[in-house]
């Protein structure tokens, strides 16, 4: 068991609140609530900044999940060495967030429970900040698996992905209802998800997994429904935000928020030794639009999955 396992702290009751961006308003003294899903620890920092880093200058209540460890073959790629180099990049994205709200990386951490499972969960202090951390598989061509658990669990009712830090393993339904128990228990008024077409774009295997789980946990899709291929209604307001092709995209941003968004990224680097100096900096100006992109997936709209997310076990990307 990892040494991130703590004492259970159940939290299916939480109430909060917090958002930027074009989200329903909030009272005077309520600051609005955002929720966002990602793959990998890294991917909120380089693909839906600067408009999480703006949540969290705003005071608003931020969420973050982490749905795989983001591990890849490190040292000489043995579990232990690959959990070890998850918690850097656990550790990375503490660092960054940290200076996101610009205040001290001191984090308490809890073990959250949700529809059964643990899920680690870290808390920065001062703020509204918090990260959680589901450590499921992902995909790493370099060790030779291109699938990763999340996709494997989306093509096979029967898999069972396993956290590498020795939680319980997770169905598709188990991380379905575990999703949607984070959802309604942090009551977001406005979610966030990486693209769900992004395999169309080459994006990393991961990154569309995640995606599609998180709008299908978003949806009204019954118990049991598959989710590459149930339609459903959008629950609250989503936006989708594109992987890797964002490179090839001109800035749409300068001055304050490109500089705030570079050095979010810097503060991470350092716990990442896959990470070079430079690596990935030309995405500082960078994010997509999702409302101009047509990408925004309003309350009670028609959800529907693209239905092509099949043979992209090798689509693992350039990095992470």
């Amino acid at each position: 068991m990892a040494k991130r396992l703590r004492t259970m702290l159940a939290v299916a009751g939480i109430t909060v609140a917090g958002l930027v961006g074009p989200a329903p308003a909030a009272s005077a003294n309520t600051p609005l609530t955002t929720l966002s899903f990602v793959a990998h620890e890294d991917d909120d920092l380089l693909f839906m900044n600067p408009d999480i880093l703006s949540d969290v200058q705003a005071g608003y209540d931020t969420w973050v999940v982490y749905l795989t460890a983001g591990e890849i073959a490190y040292g000489s790629g043995s579990p232990q060495e690959r959990l070890d180099y998850a918690n850097m990049r656990t550790e990375g994205v503490k660092a960054a967030y940290a200076r996101a709200a610009k205040t001290a990386n001191d984090w308490t951490f809890n073990e959250s429970v949700f529809n059964g499972h643990p899920v680690a969960t870290d808390t920065l202090t001062g703020t509204r900040v918090h990260l959680l951390f589901l450590y499921i598989h992902a995909a790493d061509g370099a060790s030779g698996d291109n699938c990763g658990d999340l996709y494997r669990m989306l093509h096979d009712p029967a898999f069972a992905g396993r956290p590498i830090d020795g939680r319980p393993a997770y169905t598709r339904q188990d991380l379905l209802a575990t999703l949607r128990a984070v959802t309604d228990g942090v009551n977001p008024d406005y979610l966030r998800s990486q693209s769900t077409i992004g395999h169309r774009d080459g994006d990393h295997i991961d990154h569309t997994s995640a995606a599609l789980f998180t709008a299908a946990a978003d949806s009204t899709i019954p118990p049991g429904a598959d989710p590459l291929t149930a339609t459903g209604t959008t629950v609250r307001q989503r936006d989708e935000y594109q992987g890797y092709s964002l490179a090839n995209q001109p800035d749409r941003f300068g001055g304050y928020w490109r500089d705030e968004k570079l050095a979010v990224w810097n503060a991470y680097k350092p716990h990442d030794p896959a990470v070079g100096p430079t690596t990935w900096d030309e995405l500082a100006g960078k994010e997509t639009d999702p409302a101009a992109a047509g990408r925004r997936f309003t309350a009670n709209g028609t959800w529907a999955p693209p239905g092509d997310f099949t043979n992209q076990c090798g689509n693992d990307g350039p990095y992470h």
